[in-house]
């Protein structure tokens, strides 16, 4: 299956207003050759995207497959986690918020939700505002990473692919970075049920830098694992079977793998 056709697909699986955002695509990449001030503008254009499950979002074109993964693909809806009992989430890598409202749509848990990137971040923070949940989730601008500090994000067509970068370059955008312990100390929970990581391969220095007692202070892991010079998967598979969880390893596209951990004692 081609890319394209992959992704109408997963917009049809997760958006009963499907074809506007398939339809808009189609158009935005046939013309990007041509003009890309033309890509672009169709790309930023608003739409309010209507799941199939219910909760409506606001995003731009180019937000769109995100939130359609998560609420077409269903990657998340997995036995080992016992969405009714979660009472304390953090969603690293919110995006639009997706994953934010879906968690929130399962139990009544409190969510940190962690977004560095500006024009995303605004479209997240009204999704929150929209459905009632601003007194539930937290967002906080921040890349998750080694450690605090400053560091670079580079924009991507598809706004779910902006990831960190070490060589900056014009275009970039300056953000705020915490390291793993920071965030769940600031998020001011008692314990953490859930991290959800989608931070578009800064997971391998998170858990480089990461204590074991920290890793296993949260009770259950999923994370989407990128391809990256020098990384694998496995590492994070690895560190997480070593600090006591059981590890379901799920393969996706591009070389993409979704780990889903759970600790195995208390």
């Amino acid at each position: 299956m081609s890319d394209r056709s992959a992704r109408r697909t997963v917009l049809e699986a997760a958006y009963v207003n499907w074809k506007t955002p398939a339809n808009l695509g189609s158009a935005a990449y046939r013309l990007r050759r041509f003009s890309p001030a033309l890509f672009n503008l169709i790309m930023d254009r608003p739409l309010l995207v209507k799941t199939r499950l219910g909760p409506e979002l606001r995003v731009r074109l180019r937000d769109a497959i995100g939130p359609a993964e998560v609420f077409g693909l269903n990657e998340y809806d997995t036995e080992l986690v016992d969405w009714a009992a979660a009472r304390y989430v953090i969603d690293a890598g919110a995006h639009v918020g997706a994953f934010t409202i879906w968690a929130a749509a399962r139990s009544s848990c409190s969510i940190l939700a962690i977004e560095p990137n500006p024009a995303v971040r605004r479209l997240l923070e009204g999704n929150v505002a929209r459905l009632g949940l601003g007194e539930r989730v937290n967002v906080r601008p921040w890349a998750l990473a080694a450690g605090s500090g400053h560091r670079h994000l580079r924009p991507a067509q598809d706004s779910a692919g902006t990831a960190l970068v070490w060589d900056p370059a014009v275009g970039d955008v300056e953000v705020e970075s915490v390291g793993l312990q920071e965030a769940i100390t600031v998020s001011g929970f008692p314990e953490v049920d859930l991290v959800k990581m989608d931070i578009e391969g800064a997971e391998y220095e998170v858990f480089g830098a990461a204590e074991d007692a920290t890793v296993r202070s949260v009770r259950h892991w999923i994370i989407e694992c990128h391809p990256a010079p020098g990384q694998d998967p496995e590492i994070v598979e690895a560190r997480l079977t070593g600090a006591g969880f059981e590890v379901r390893s799920l393969e996706k596209p591009h070389g993409q793998r979704l780990l889903i951990a759970t600790r195995l004692t208390a």
